[in-house]
């Protein structure tokens, strides 16, 4: 049977690490944290105050008078503080990361652990120490350190810290010979150090299951490094930057008012600053840490500004009770519940309360558990019982699925594990609940819950719950953002199309939604009979998709976009992911969500190779002679951060569709129109273009293939009189991959575009969108059948 695994720690000052420690171990199996703040003026103690709300610490408050601060007297109170229903818990730092290991051998110098993400071990961690503890004479494990040291960075980086740090020390390092313990509570008298306890009964033993011994006698330290089935990696300083900020830090109010000379500093970093062996064993839990990340509150919005003033009791005081005052007075939840229907037994919503919720990064948190009848501890059940998911709907035809955190056990009861076997670690859990913890990205809205359940004829929906999240003015309201992940490649976030949640495949659409885009495609395929053009619907992947290895959160399995391709006729819909993995780093901007350049041209010759209208080999030869040269873009996802981030790209040099451009409307994004005409082109043709801002890269492509290129931008929006007046020989309609959560409309009307994005214009766009305007006149405009959307724009809109 598994042991319930816990951590307990000493922190201070230590939020810039905490989200990341805390999910860290939440993804390597620990179920508890017990924590102890002595004195924290960073805002550690509210994240931590926050995280003890949903049940995940026990936050601890050292006694022992003036010395309450001291490790000794915060060792004793968290021993006393552990909770029962723990079997084992880890005392270990909060730059210190219990990480599991190959339990078949010593991996000392040699453990750069290569394995996938998807595949690592669930709850291998607690079931090795199950082996280790399997033993009712052994009281505590002896965890050696692996020390880590800066990898050669000044200053912090992006990424998570097992990202960033992958250079340590050799095994032979005499600091790996510190140890830090995995001890049953209850046989523990006290802490001699912060690294070895003094036990009632029972023995000590190494990752080998062999009796500890100390090096000369001193207790925390052994005699041999042994790393087998699990260690201590130990990130003691980090970057430059980062050490002398923490050692500061550490020091704000100490009882000691110590003062960080430059002697100590420089001596403590150069000891622990090892860099002699590359290791990836941490790394590859980087993906999960990110998932489990989610289901946290953000540290940054507890964060204090290091020169703040210290608040006065009366004044936490104050704010306290007017903050209550506000809770009551204001109700941000509502809650309908609906009637159980057998096999849920039990459904339980812990967060949100009618009085509070509790602010993700990107909307609320939710925690609840959920009880099945019939889920047992027999070993056919456990597929059965992790197939359990939560269904989440506020947006018509989309569905938020979302897996369990963890299954059973967590009832704050005792079990009989105490002195007991933990052999039989792979019967699983003795209850039948499994719990959620997880971010809703929703403000405010109408949130419908449901259990899905596995069964013989596939999945069934139990409908649970129905919230109502009432919007906050004192709220800020979210903006698109940008991830940072592996080298600099930067990743959309925050946005309305929860492009995040499409990468993590928790989005799915029904079958309704899906429908609307088989009808969208056989509507418009009807459409270019009747005008007797050819059509192809163009679908952008997204970055998300053909950049997953450079992402920092694990790719689901299926998106929207999938769901929505398998749907459609393969000869109306070009969705060229493989083609754009083909070609490596130069398919996307390291710092824009849309293609480049070239991947814009390989996708070009595509869509004339499934038109018909020449061979991949003929159309890439159009574009043989083109040259680029690089230049540093910022692009959209660079503008987000702060300070902007820039990367260098290829740019077309040789060419510049500008040039034959003729008419402009100069709106921004939708209700745009372009028009140009190439007399050398190689078709003399006309292409209609009613796309989305990938578009704009094919530019340079499309105009040298036809004599007449007509952009609309619609994102996949048809206008069907446009169609008709426009007569193109070749409709392309193009939309971005993180749209597809809904089908565009064919009954989509341009002029009404034009008149809204027109009407409330202020003299400030006006101005801004100027240098993009360019007139036709009116025979021009007649002629290309665009008369009518250029005389419903105000008068004077291509004048200064």
């Amino acid at each position: 049977m598994l042991p319930r695994l816990g951590v307990a720690a000493v922190i201070k000052n230590e939020l810039d690490a905490l989200q990341e420690w805390v999910a860290f171990h939440l993804a390597v199996g620990v179920e508890h944290f017990v924590i102890a703040d002595t004195g924290s003026s960073d805002g550690s103690y509210a994240y931590l105050r926050e995280l003890s709300r949903l049940g995940l610490v026990t936050l601890v408050h050292p006694y022992g008078g003036d010395d309450g601060a001291s490790e000794p007297f915060a060792y004793r109170s968290l021993l006393a503080a552990c909770p029962t229903y723990l079997d084992i818990v880890a005392f270990i730092d909060a730059d210190e990361f219990l990480l599991p290991l190959d339990e078949d051998r010593d991996s000392q110098d040699g453990d750069s652990q290569d394995t996938p993400d998807n595949t690592l071990p669930e709850n291998g961690l607690r079931a090795w120490l199950g082996k280790i503890f399997s033993d009712p004479d052994v009281s505590a494990l002896a965890l050696n350190s692996a020390c880590f040291g800066s990898s050669g960075e000044r200053f912090r980086g992006d990424g998570l810290v097992i990202e960033r740090f992958t250079q340590r020390s050799y095994s032979k390092f005499r600091y790996n010979r510190l140890y830090k313990s995995v001890v049953r509570p209850s046989r523990v008298s006290h802490f001699e150090n912060e690294r070895h306890a003094v036990l009632t009964a029972g023995r000590y033993v190494n990752s080998k299951g062999a009796p500890l011994q100390l090096a000369k006698e001193q207790p925390g330290v052994s005699r041999r490094v042994c790393w087998q089935g699990a260690r201590i990696n130990h990130y003691a300083v980090k970057s430059v930057e980062e050490f002398v900020l923490g050692q500061v830090l550490r020091r704000v109010d100490s009882p000691w008012n110590g003062t960080l000379t430059a002697t100590h500093g420089e001596a403590y970093f150069s000891r622990f600053d090892r860099n002699g062996r590359e290791c990836n064993a941490a790394l590859v839990w980087a993906g999960r840490v990110h998932q489990q990340s989610l289901s946290l509150p953000s540290s940054s919005a507890f964060a204090i500004p290091f020169n703040a003033p210290r608040q006065s009791r009366w004044r936490k005081t104050l704010a306290s009770s007017l903050s209550w005052w506000r809770r009551v007075r204001y109700t941000p939840m509502r809650a309908q519940t609906a009637p159980l229907a057998s096999p849920i037994t039990a459904w339980q919503r812990t967060w949100p309360q009618p009085s509070r919720v509790i602010l993700t990064q990107r909307g609320v948190l939710l925690q609840a558990s959920l009880s099945v009848e019939g889920l047992s501890v027999a070993k056919e059940k456990k597929k059965e019982k992790k197939s359990i998911k939560l269904a989440c709907t506020w947006q018509a035809g989309v569905e938020y699925v979302f897996p369990a955190n963890h299954f059973g056990g967590d009832d704050v009861g005792g079990n009989d594990f105490g002195d007991n076997d933990f052999a039989d670690h792979d019967s699983g859990c003795l209850d039948d609940t499994v719990h959620f913890r997880i971010e809703l990205p929703i403000r405010s809205g109408n949130v419908k819950l449901s259990a899905v359940l596995p069964t013989e004829a596939g999945e069934q929906r139990i409908p649970l719950e129905r919230l109502t999240l009432m919007p906050d003015a004192s709220v800020q309201e979210l903006r698109a953002s940008a991830l940072i992940g592996k080298q600099g490649w930067l990743f959309l976030d925050q946005d309305t199309n929860a492009s995040l949640y499409q990468h993590l495949g928790y989005m799915s659409l029904g079958q309704k939604a899906i429908a609307q885009w088989v009808a969208y495609a056989e509507q418009l395929v009807s459409l270019s009979h009747q005008v007797n053009a050819k059509v192809l619907m163009v679908v952008a992947p997204s970055k998300e998709r053909v950049m997953s290895h450079y992402h920092p959160y694990p790719m689901g399995e299926v998106s929207p976009a999938d769901q929505v391709v398998a749907a459609l006729p393969d000869d109306f819909c070009l969705y060229p992911e493989t083609l754009l993995k083909q070609m490596g780093d130069d398919a996307y901007h390291v710092t824009d969500t849309h293609w480049t350049q070239q991947g814009a041209m390989h996708v070009t010759c595509e869509v004339a190779r499934r038109l018909g209208l020449a061979t991949l080999e003929e159309a890439e030869h159009w574009f043989a002679e083109d040259q680029y040269k690089v230049v540093r873009l910022r692009g959209d996802l660079g503008n987000k951060l702060n300070p902007v981030r820039m990367a260098a790209t290829q740019r077309l040099s040789s060419f510049d569709h500008r040039q034959l451009k003729r008419y402009d409307n100069g709106l921004a994004n939708f209700g745009r129109v372009i028009v140009w005409e190439n007399s050398d082109a190689v078709l003399d043709q006309c292409c209609l273009v009613m796309g989305a801002s990938s578009s704009y890269m094919m530019f340079p492509f499309l105009v040298r293939i036809f004599r007449r290129v007509i952009f609309v931008h619609s994102a996949g929006n048809v206008d069907v009189s446009l169609v008709h007046s426009v007569a193109a020989q070749v409709v392309l309609v193009q939309t971005n991959a993180r749209f597809m959560v809904e089908a565009p409309q064919v009954t989509w009307s341009l002029q009404d575009t034009i008149l809204d994005k027109t009407e409330g214009v202020s003299m400030e766009e006006h101005t801004a969108a100027f240098a993009e305007r360019m007139p036709a006149g009116q025979a021009k405009l007649a002629g290309w059948g665009m008369d009518k959307w250029n005389d419903c724009l105000p008068a004077g809109w291509f004048s200064a």
